[in-house]
């Protein structure tokens, strides 16, 4: 499974498409569906890979089109939350991995 792909599906969740998930999180989550208690071999750096989902949502959100993830917004201070992302509102998940 792609990253982004991975992405999408762990941000699809109910409760992280209303109050979002830290980068951290979300490298957690693609590591454990990847690596099982058994496997040595394939075992991935989280911290490579924590880095690659971090480029690839930054990037994802200063695109002007297309874009499919967005910054959650802290709502004491009306600033963006570092480090937190969702799913764009009027995005569906069936469009975002045909679009993939």
């Amino acid at each position: 499974m792609k990253l982004k792909e991975s992405i999408c599906a762990i941000l699809s969740d109910k409760k992280a498409k209303r109050d979002g998930l830290h980068v951290k999180h979300i490298a957690r989550h693609i590591h454990n569906i990847n690596n099982n208690l058994f496997s040595d071999l394939n075992e991935i750096d989280f911290d490579n890979l924590k880095r690659k989902v971090n480029w690839i949502l930054a990037n994802d959100v200063k695109k002007k089109r297309k874009n499919v993830f967005i910054k959650v917004i802290n709502p004491k201070t009306n600033k963006f939350r570092k480090g937190y992302y969702k799913l764009k509102p009027s995005i569906n998940l069936k469009q975002i991995l045909k679009n993939i």
